[in-house]
């Protein structure tokens, strides 16, 4: 797993990075939330790989009305948009935080 070259140009070309600059505080809220869950959760205390962080954000994007809205408006349904949008949202959130 991991944000590649390829699915951020996918995620660009369906306007994900707009809607992450959009709603900016919902998303890093989610990502803090999923971290923290990953960190007592999966690795008893220790800070959490992206992938552990991904394990716990998922399930909180899959209910997301602001997500799955954007997702219907830009014909985006599929599974992977959504797990790629939670790799977008981690690397932004915690491993490129100027970019944040």
């Amino acid at each position: 797993m991991g944000l590649t070259e390829l699915k951020l140009k996918e995620l660009q070309e369906k306007k994900f990075d707009k809607l992450f600059e959009k709603h900016r505080k919902e998303w890093v809220d989610l990502a803090n939330q999923a971290f923290a869950a990953a960190r007592d959760h999966i690795c008893g205390g220790n800070a959490p790989r992206p992938d552990d962080i991904l394990k716990m954000l998922l399930p909180m994007l899959e209910p997301n009305e602001t997500l799955r809205k954007h997702q219907e408006d830009n014909k985006a349904r599929f599974k992977h948009y959504r797990e790629s949008f939670g790799e977008f949202i981690i690397d932004r959130v915690f491993f490129n935080p100027q970019e944040e």
